[in-house]
């Protein structure tokens, strides 16, 4: 990982052993050890955390979206017979069965 050899390894560790003398080396040694494994435990947690949010986020882990949607509105050409109204044959907007086939009325209240 830091790209240290055995004789590098080596001096650490005499150093360590003069600065903090044969009573409290063994001690430190714990605490590093579980820095160390309390800082691996975070990352493996937080890679897999990544590694989740990617799967929910990958289109194969489920149907597609865009395959279950209805279909919309369709435009079709114009009606058979015009409507009374004088604006023309212009193409109709079929929006499915909800919506009424009866003309506009052209009429006025009163």
């Amino acid at each position: 990982m830091f790209n240290v050899g055995g004789g590098e390894i080596i001096v650490v560790l005499l150093l360590a052993l003069l600065l903090l003398g044969p009573e409290k080396l063994p001690e430190a040694a714990r605490r590093i050890g579980s820095v160390v494994a309390q800082i691996r435990r975070m990352t493996s947690g937080f890679e897999e955390e990544i590694r989740s949010a990617m799967d929910l986020a990958s289109p194969s882990t489920g149907p597609d979206l865009l395959d279950s949607t209805s279909a919309g509105p369709t435009l079709s050409g114009p009606p058979a017979t015009p409507p009374s109204s004088s604006r023309g044959g212009a193409f109709v907007v079929d929006l499915g069965s909800s919506a009424s086939t009866a003309p506009p009325s052209t009429e006025t209240n009163g």
